[in-house]
């Protein structure tokens, strides 16, 4: 994948997470934050911008392919 394509898919991902966190703040009427559930998605907002620039396609594991051979006698 591409850094281009990398940095635009965080971004969105960053915007999801405002969209999410401004909602929530709405919801329960809270001025300085959203509370402990905000903190649970700050974390997995930063594990998947994590995981988008750890993913590389181009690489090939062969070793976890689920072609094995079977030793039949």
């Amino acid at each position: 994948m591409r850094k281009g394509i990398k940095i635009v898919l965080c971004i969105i991902t960053v915007m999801v997470f405002g969209l999410i966190f401004n909602g929530i703040k709405e919801g329960t009427g809270r001025s300085a934050g959203a509370g402990p559930f905000t903190m649970i998605l700050a974390v997995g907002m930063f594990a998947a911008v994590g995981a988008i620039w750890k993913y590389n396609p181009d690489k090939v594991d062969n070793e976890s392919s689920d072609k094995h051979n079977l030793n039949k006698k």
